[in-house]
């Protein structure tokens, strides 16, 4: 079976367990107890759903001026290897593009490779880091170019 990916809002409760279990593994796989920032309360969300299990999601905030960030996204391990990060990656670009960003930025860090290795091999940049994080040495920032579209997907 396909994963089918939906909007949603970011007080879906299936997306708010998605986005608890990806900041537990954050701060697993870096010894923190501390996740950084939550999701932005306005962002625009995507939820993965595989066989109709929440399996994934993905958050669209902004950074004000026509650039989004991408926060939280995350599949749960047991779905890994069906290619729903890439879809949650291409369906959060989609929905930047319809809002009208033309630049998207990211977070993501040195323990997180699978990730690294998406974001590289989907045509993002790295750049200087910013926000939160920018003055810590396990943080890799990236950032890509989206065309401006001003319709939103169907989800």
């Amino acid at each position: 079976m396909e994963p089918v990916i939906e909007v949603t809002t970011s007080g879906d409760p299936a997306l708010l367990a998605l986005v608890a279990a990806q900041e537990r593994e954050v701060m697993s796989r870096y010894g923190v107890a501390d996740a950084g920032p939550g999701l932005s309360p306005d962002a625009a969300c995507l939820l993965a759903r595989l066989e109709g299990r929440p399996v994934g999601c993905v958050a669209l905030g902004s950074l004000g001026g026509g650039v989004g960030e991408v926060e939280r996204m995350y599949v749960d391990p047991a779905a890994r290897g069906h290619r729903i990060g890439r879809l949650l990656l291409q369906g959060v670009e989609d929905l930047a593009a319809a809002r009208g960003d033309r630049l998207l930025r990211l977070e993501a860090g040195t323990e997180q490779p699978e990730a690294l290795r998406l974001y590289r091999g989907s045509g993002w940049r790295e750049i200087p880091c910013y926000g939160y994080f920018r003055d810590d040495p396990t943080t890799v920032c990236f950032e890509k170019s989206v065309a401006p579209t001003g319709h939103v997907p169907a989800g």
